[in-house]
Formats: C-alpha cells, sequence, structure tokens
C-alpha cells in the first residue's frame, strides 16, 4: 500500500528552514485535500509528470511551499 507525506517548509534567510511533516495519507487526492486544507486555499501542484510523486506547490503569498512524497 502506498502512503502520501505531506510536508510543509518555509525557508527565508531570516528564519532559515523551517521542514514540518503535516499528516501522512493514503490516496494521493486525501493529500492534496489536507495541504489545501493547511493552505486555506487551492493550491496548483506541479510535478515531474502528472500526479506523481514528488509534487509540489507554493501559496500565492510565497510564504510555504507544500510537499507530497509517495512512500511504498
Amino acid at each position: 500500500m502506498n502512503v502520501y507525506e505531506v510536508r510543509k517548509v518555509h525557508s527565508c534567510e531570516f528564519c532559515g528552514t523551517e521542514d514540518e511533516t503535516l499528516t501522512t495519507r493514503t490516496t494521493l487526492d486525501d493529500a492534496k485535500t489536507a495541504a489545501e486544507h493547511d493552505a486555506g486555499l487551492a493550491l496548483a501542484w506541479e510535478g515531474i509528470a502528472d500526479d506523481e510523486c514528488p509534487l509540489w506547490a507554493d501559496r500565492e503569498d510565497g510564504v510555504y511551499r507544500y510537499y507530497i512524497y509517495q512512500q511504498s
């Protein structure tokens, strides 16, 4: 069974890098929904190929970047 890990990352010259695991989910759609819930808005996901992990998305304000990694 695949598990999808949702991570939230903030990086800037003042704070350094903050990398937080938000949750794990059993479906990619649930992982996307969890990230979007945390962001408070719909995210435009990008990846190397359509719906293949890792995926990433930025919030409109550029403060956080969300990542979804697939774990087998």
